[in-house]
């Protein structure tokens, strides 16, 4: 029933009448700001498999070899509370795969194939305990459901990639993860001589296994491992898949993404197909959506990366450009860019963005330069602060700007630098025609004497309060000062004639 009402409320709004297509709760409305990020780890990216994964109240980064272990703060932004460098792990490629369920974390790379126990990793807890390895084996998909591990090395990745051929084929690879301490491979299912020619990734949804492939997607009954039953498919082929575990499948390729609800029975069923945004005529070199996208159930949207492509490459990203945030309850109506049921947000670092997770009301992504960043996600407080250097503070004081909206009307916003509070900035209602948003935007601006700040980076922090009084920070940003007398200028007043 659940999946019925999800479906039956996107086929609502999709007959709606085209006048009512213009009202503001019909439009999708998801702007992601960055307000928060962490320094780094200092092992390098490509060391390791990375990811980010939510375990209670903690959320565990892997990041170059380094286990970033966070807690959540109540103005929404994150608190280290260890950091643990794994010297067990054998894992050094940046492509291997990753999962993660209650507590234990499957690697897999040309290392073959670990498992993490992190059950006591937090503070005052003890580091990673490596409790498995199995050499000779290589993936970099992974999936786990209950005491089942899937694991898929893609056709894209093949020397022989099955252009329309079935005679370059791979296989999933099943394991008894029973004992998690010494997972067993119980069973395989090949693409050999199939219609499917190449698996490319694997989902759990409702326990049903799904594959997606060059020749279709399939749903797969694996209760007995070694005799995997046929349960239902698709002639979509696809890249990558989006899944929330239960009712929303998505079926991705560099240029769309299909949208499918799949019943408790295994059942799919394509509902909306989405496209990649109006952002060619900025870049020379193609662009696609990334491999890895992330489907909240709770506000019906899809959240994904648009890149931009290495051209001597084959499917290789050479930098990340956007969030392109799609909203399931918006009706598809063409003709505006952004369209009516998508939020495109801009990215502002030169680096290529992985592994998208909505942890409540913030989205967590892992930067190959920048480590872990947090931006303000949908229905939430968002906003920005228009400053990010010294060079545009005068001696004796100066003024700091930005803006803020959210579902509610902020009623206040207060500004930090670091953990110090620099005041209540005032608001007011200028329009803002250079921010899309389905919200009134207020703008904030506060004044400020920052000459005698300690010379290094410093954190920049805006803080709002709406008149429900939901208290939230909406925005970040680093600036480096270069200390007492050199952390501002002295404008020269010019002679009157």
């Amino acid at each position: 029933m659940r999946v019925f009402s999800r479906f039956a409320l996107v086929v609502i709004l999709a007959v709606a009448v085209v006048p009512s297509l213009y009202a503001d709760h019909l439009t999708g409305d998801c702007p992601l700001t960055l307000v928060g990020q962490s320094a780094p780890p200092a092992t390098s990216f490509a060391l390791s498999p990375h990811g980010v994964w939510r375990f209670g109240s903690q959320v565990y980064v892997l990041r170059g070899q380094t286990l970033s272990t966070y807690t959540i703060t109540d103005v929404g932004d994150m608190q280290l509370a260890r950091e643990d460098f794994v010297g067990s792990m054998a894992s050094r490629e940046s492509n291997g795969g990753t999962a993660f369920q209650n507590g234990f974390l499957f690697l897999s790379s040309e290392a073959g194939l670990e498992v993490y126990d992190l059950r006591a990793v937090r503070a005052g807890g003890n580091a990673p305990i490596l409790i498995s390895r199995m050499p000779g084996v290589h993936y970099r998909r992974l999936a786990v459901s209950g005491n089942m591990l899937a694991a898929l090395y893609p056709s894209t990745d093949l020397p022989c990639y099955p252009t329309g051929t079935s005679y370059c084929s791979n296989q999933i690879d099943l394991y008894s993860i029973n004992n998690v301490f010494t997972p067993i491979r119980v069973g395989s299912i090949s693409s050999l001589g199939s219609f499917l020619l190449g698996y490319n990734d694997i989902a759990f949804n409702y326990g049903f296994l799904v594959a997606t492939a060059e020749g279709g997607t399939i749903v797969y009954d694996i209760s007995n491992p070694a005799i995997p039953g046929f349960v239902s498919s698709l002639g979509t082929p696809g890249k990558f898949l989006a899944s929330d575990g239960a009712g929303f499948l998505g079926i991705g390729n560099d240029g769309a993404i299909e949208m499918c609800t799949i019943t408790t029975g295994g059942a799919l069923s394509p509902f909306i197909t989405y496209t990649l945004p109006a952002l060619t005529v900025e870049h020379s070199n193609p662009i696609a959506f990334h491999w890895q996208a992330w489907i909240d159930n709770q506000t019906y949207r899809l959240i994904t990366l648009v890149e931009e492509r290495d051209p001597q490459k084959i499917y290789t990203p050479a930098r990340t450009i956007a969030f392109d945030v799609f909203d399931f309850t918006a009706p598809q109506y063409e003709g505006s860019d952004p369209r009516l049921y998508e939020a495109v947000s801009r990215v502002d670092d030169d680096e290529v963005k992985w592994n998208p997770v909505a942890v409540g009301p913030l989205v967590y992504v892992v930067g190959e330069t920048t480590g872990l960043e947090t931006y303000g996600a949908c229905g939430q407080m968002t906003g920005h602060i228009d400053w990010d250097g010294t060079f545009a503070l005068s001696c004796g004081g100066a003024e700091l700007r930005g803006w803020v909206t959210g579902d509610q009307k902020i009623a206040n916003v207060e500004i930090f630098l670091d953990n110090g509070s620099l005041g209540a900035a005032s608001i007011n209602t200028v329009v803002r025609p250079d921010v899309s948003s389905r919200t009134p935007v207020s703008n904030w601006r506060i004044g400020v004497n920052l000459d005698q700040t300690p010379r290094g980076v410093h954190t920049l922090r805006a803080v709002a309060t709406d008149t429900f009084g939901n208290r939230r920070q909406f925005a970040s940003v680093n600036v480096f000062f270069n200390g007492p007398g050199g952390n501002c200028v002295s404008r020269r007043r010019t002679a009157g004639k």
